[in-house]
């Protein structure tokens, strides 16, 4: 009996010893796990943007004794990274997400209501923009990060030559337009499948009060509004500009103004950082101003950019004190001074960070925010609209009347359709 006795004992010892190991070995790889967060974000234009992001993960990690990884990705690249993620259910645990991106993912991104909430009982609210992209089905779906905006850079000697100020209306801009195209310097907005098309001719149809759909989902583009806005397009295009604007895309409009031949058009600032490196004298006369008021008032659009937490992320905690740690005010500073005016907070208690007043010729755009739209606005933001945009619906529709390839009948008619075919409800 003892003899047996000493047996048990010894296999209890054992399974005791075994399950010590085990919880061990549990314990270490969940630390394994849990000692390095990962993020997965565009790659800026300016490169000092990714580098202070580098930096202010690494400055987090030594704090919380732990590995920040950044990996940086073409916009391009983004897009099939994330549908393998969310897919697979592995990846990164912090993703940036551009424009409509929370909507399309909103089920599976994490609910960050109590660091927004956080976030606003210390620096006030977000703007409009930011709870219409990122607060979904009653929740926040991702923190708003910042936005570039979408607005004029100009030639202020060419102005000056035909007799004209900056162009703060739509109409100045058809005058001067004119005139600068007389003297061989025509303006320019790409009139093709591009996502510079898009940001230009929204603000366009926006500011003559039309509209791809109500706040209902009803389809709206039939109307007196998208005919004066078409219209104006036609115009502007035959009188102010080159068949050259149909073949651009998103580097067209850079390109044709650093060329010294162009005297206008719509981009961010990227224009005048390149032209500051490459061409002073050209930076030099190169100025900026935002959006431009319509007959229904001021209307922008421009990228607007967040970042979300994966719901399957093993890091869940850690990363959303990431998020809070980015709106410290010092690290939110250290980032937008690192843009050199390039991105632009989405927060008002950052929009008078010094960067934009340090130099005049970016101060016009302080706030750009509060006059900035996503795609498809006032409809509903939701995955119609991202199609919408991807479709090419709105640079399409203009794009032909403005060449005559359709009527104006014909291009409504066919964008109605399509706008239909995505989900948009038919009109009574």
């Amino acid at each position: 009996m003892k003899k047996e006795f000493r047996l048990n004992k010894w296999k209890v010892l054992g399974i005791i010893f075994c399950s010590i190991l085990l919880i061990l070995g549990s314990l270490i790889c969940v630390y394994a796990q849990d000692s390095t967060l990962r993020i997965l974000m565009f790659s800026s234009f300016v490169p000092q943007n990714d580098e202070a992001l580098k930096a202010i993960g690494a400055e987090f990690g030594r704090e919380k004794g732990i590995k920040v990884e950044v990996d940086f990705v073409s916009i391009k690249d983004m897009y099939p990274k994330l549908v393998a993620q969310s897919d697979s259910k592995s990846g990164h645990d912090i993703i940036g997400l551009e424009n409509l991106l929370p909507i399309t993912y909103k089920g599976s991104l994490l609910n960050l209501d109590d660091i927004i909430e956080e976030i606003i009982a210390q620096h006030g609210p977000f703007a409009n923009i930011a709870k219409e992209i990122c607060y979904q089905d009653d929740h926040w779906k991702s923190l708003p990060w910042w936005i570039v905006p979408f607005h004029s850079t100009y030639r202020m000697d060419y102005f000056k030559d035909v007799g004209e100020q900056v162009p703060r209306t739509w109409e100045d801009l058809l005058r001067a337009g004119k005139k600068l195209k007389a003297i061989g310097h025509p303006i320019g907005i790409a009139l093709s499948a591009t996502g510079d098309s898009n940001n230009a001719l929204y603000q366009i149809m926006w500011g003559f009060g039309a509209r791809i759909a109500d706040s209902n989902g009803v389809v709206a583009i039939n109307s007196p509004e998208t005919r004066k806005a078409l219209t104006y397009v036609k115009e502007l295009y035959e009188k102010t500009m080159t068949p050259d604007v149909l073949t651009w895309d998103n580097g067209g409009n850079n390109m044709y103004m650093l060329s010294g031949v162009g005297s206008w058009t719509m981009n961010p600032i990227s224009i005048w950082v390149i032209a500051k490196r490459d061409f002073p004298e050209l930076a030099e006369q190169l100025n900026h101003y935002g959006a431009q008021y319509g007959p229904m008032g001021r209307h922008g659009a421009g990228d607007f950019y967040s970042l979300g937490i994966w719901d399957f992320s093993p890091n869940k905690a850690l990363a959303k004190e990431f998020l809070l740690y980015l709106y410290k005010e010092g690290v939110m500073n250290s980032y937008l001074e690192s843009g050199q005016g390039f991105n632009l907070a989405t927060h008002p208690f950052f929009y008078e960070h010094p960067v934009f007043h340090r130099n005049p010729k970016i101060s016009e755009l302080i706030g750009y925010a509060e006059w900035m739209h996503y795609t498809g606005w006032p409809a509903p933001a939701d995955k119609r609209a991202q199609e919408v945009y991807l479709r090419w619906t709105v640079p399409n529709m203009f794009t032909e009347v403005a060449t005559g390839i359709l009527s104006m009948d014909q291009a409504i008619s066919k964008a109605e359709k399509e706008l239909i075919e995505i989900g948009y409800k038919p009109a009574k």
